[in-house]
């Protein structure tokens, strides 16, 4: 997949459901952010918004 779809992806703002965990998307932060692309980079910001604060 090339970063034109994957853009096209990430882009769509359908009806969100929980997939993942809070542990599981916090992992997969950390995973894109090491990735390096700047749709990795997009992805990680958007599901660090979405989990709740560490305390």
């Amino acid at each position: 997949m090339d970063e034109t779809q994957l853009w096209t992806l990430i882009g769509d703002q359908g009806e969100r459901e929980p997939l993942i965990t809070p542990g599981e998307a916090r992992a997969a932060v950390q995973l894109l952010r090491r990735e390096g692309s700047p749709v990795a980079d997009e992805l990680a910001v958007r599901l660090a918004r979405r989990l709740p604060a560490e305390e």
